[in-house]
């Protein structure tokens, strides 16, 4: 996929946001859900018992959701990045196996002037891979510790697949699809 490529299935699919995960569950709020990595909501895993709870629990639900051996995008992004700056896929041992295409940055004040100041932007960039359980999951601890931040896009199956320190966010195609996963999923919700 190419960068003008990646842009067109973002407008297209994506019309309401910009590529940044936090502001999928307002922009999307009808299609989206949460669940969290850990039993009983906690937020950081502090063993090796609870690390492979979280790693079974976000493998097994994203392999339940992607499949195996599917094409996706994993984008990230950099806040406030000039061309002299380097970008963070360069500085993270965890993004090395990723071949990152850099996106044109995001003015976040003309995005959303009552949220950012001017001078504020963010340079978004993606790479094509391919989900396969367990394969991805020195970056889902990497992101799960809040050192990196990046998400999962499924282009066959419309769904974003978005990590963070605590759980995983989900955007679905519709409606259908999420309260399918939603009840599948509905032990693993916050109390």
């Amino acid at each position: 996929m190419t960068k003008e490529e990646f842009k067109t299935f973002w407008t297209l699919t994506y019309p309401n946001t910009i590529p940044l995960s936090h502001l999928l569950k307002k922009d999307y709020a009808e299609r989206w859900f949460r669940i969290h990595s850990l039993p009983d909501s906690k937020r950081y895993a502090e063993s090796k018992n609870e690390w492979k709870i979280l790693l079974e629990r976000q493998n097994q639900i994203i392999t339940d959701i992607f499949g195996e051996n599917e094409k996706i995008l994993l984008v990230t992004g950099e806040y406030n990045w000039d061309e002299s700056a380097t970008f963070n896929t360069d500085e993270e041992v965890v993004f090395k196996p990723y071949d990152f295409i850099l996106l044109d940055n995001i003015d976040l004040f003309n995005f959303k002037s009552e949220d950012y100041d001017k001078g504020d932007f963010y340079k978004p960039a993606f790479a094509e891979t391919i989900w396969n359980l367990n394969q991805h999951d020195n970056l889902l601890k990497e992101i799960a510790n809040d050192n990196v931040s990046a998400f999962f896009i499924s282009i066959n199956k419309r769904v974003i697949v978005a990590p963070y320190d605590g759980g995983i966010d989900f955007v679905f195609k519709n409606i259908q699809t999420k309260d399918f996963y939603k009840k599948q999923y509905e032990n693993w919700f916050s109390g």
